[in-house]
């Protein structure tokens, strides 16, 4: 008689550790959900940012690095493009290591994950939330929520964190691995759009212009990134700040508020830019505002200028000592960092199970034989980029290997 598997939770950890367990045992899915894999199919903007050619475990912070090393050392990123492959979704490479399928759709993923579990006759059940867990003898009593009993040889619970609330997210997520005995490590925002308090800057909305981007407290650059900042009605999104956000953020919640240190000509030198400004300011006639004009977007010089000290209406003979200055401004200007936003803003929780209690090489509980956790759920978040959808497909390919 096969092994009886229950997954609960069918996000991508749990799609793929139902996929490796379902070819010796006998697997059932819950998910409360009334689809799966919901979070998994708007990821990448709906691209689907599968994986990163860059993976390492520089790029994981919670947790402890030696646990995500004996992870990716189980099932390496070469490991999870060939499953990809086997099951028809060849990758394509964009900018900075980012992995794609090659249809460039997240629904192609999750229909060729769900057609994998339908060929190995994986029982998914919907709208099924399990509210508790009993260990047994042999095995597992799960309860759900409209009071079904189910009996399993195995659980592996894969139900990703509190992040994005709006696709079923909670934080009775954690309520089950804390009914069990498990550690939680108090969740909090990661990946996350960054309120910034300086007002003046918000008159920026809907600008979009690549930066260098600093994290800094107490004289020191805690993170740093470069790419497209998206200037909102409260701060700053896009790709440049949310891979800096976590160390905002975490500071934030403690009480402390870091300075994003914003470069708005990153390659430019501090000499090239002074040379640039010379030429845009060589009518004396002209305001330096208006000036500026000539090589920023409309809004920018009177905001960055005022916030800077500086008059844009003054003119360019009256500024030429200033240039200098304005060269800073430009390559160092300082605002500081304003509340943490929400989880429903959230791509991805810090926070969750303590991976000491778990077994990297296996994914089974340290302290309840037969238990298993993937994903999200654990004390492990990645970067902006696809290392988090890494981390779900090999923990959940390990777990799923494992029964």
């Amino acid at each position: 008689m096969k092994k009886k598997v229950a997954v609960i939770g069918a996000g991508a950890s749990g799609l793929i550790a139902a996929c490796f367990a379902s070819k010796k045992c006998d697997v059932t899915i819950f998910e409360k959900q009334k689809k799966i894999g919901r979070k998994l199919s708007v990821t990448g903007n709906g691209r689907c940012n599968i994986s990163n050619t860059n993976i390492s475990p520089l790029k994981y912070h919670g947790g402890n690095r030696d646990f995500v090393r004996a992870v990716f050392g189980r099932f390496t990123p070469d490991d999870t493009r060939n499953f990809f492959e086997t099951i028809g979704i060849p990758f394509i490479e964009e900018d900075e290591g980012k992995l794609f399928p090659a249809s460039l759709q997240a629904s192609t993923v999750v229909n060729f994950l769900e057609y994998e579990l339908t060929k190995n006759s994986v029982d998914i059940r919907l709208h099924r939330r399990i509210d508790r867990i009993f260990p047994q003898k042999k095995g597992f009593k799960l309860i759900t929520a409209g009071m079904e009993e189910f009996f399993f040889d195995s659980v592996i619970i894969s139900c990703g964190s509190c992040a994005y609330p709006q696709l079923g997210a909670a934080n009775g997520v954690y309520d089950l691995p804390a009914s069990l005995g498990h550690k939680i490590i108090n969740p909090f925002p990661s990946i996350t759009p960054i309120n910034i308090t300086l007002r003046s800057l918000h008159r920026l909305q809907g600008i979009k212009w690549d930066c260098r981007l600093k994290v800094c407290f107490e004289n020191k650059v805690l993170a740093s990134s470069y790419g497209e900042v998206l200037f909102t009605p409260y701060g700053i999104s896009g790709p440049a700040a949310l891979k800096v956000s976590r160390w905002a953020n975490e500071l934030s919640l403690r009480g402390k508020f870091a300075e994003i240190e914003f470069d708005f000509f990153p390659e430019l030198s501090f000499d090239e830019l002074i040379a640039l400004l010379k030429i845009v300011t060589s009518d004396p006639q002209k305001p330096i505002g208006f000036s500026l004009l000539g090589i920023l977007k409309e809004r920018m010089p009177e905001v960055l200028l005022y916030a800077g000290g500086f008059d844009p209406d003054k003119q360019n003979k009256d500024m030429i000592k200033e240039l200098p200055e304005i060269a800073k401004l430009l390559k160092g200007f300082t605002a500081k960092v304003g509340k943490c936003r929400g989880f429903d803003e959230a791509v991805v929780a810090a926070g969750g199970v303590s991976v000491d209690e778990v077994n990297p090489l296996t994914m089974e509980s340290k302290l309840v034989k037969n238990l298993y956790f993937t994903g999200e759920i654990l004390d492990v978040d990645g970067d902006s980029g696809g290392f988090n959808l890494q981390f779900a497909w090999s923990t959940g390919a390990i777990a799923g290997m494992s029964q």
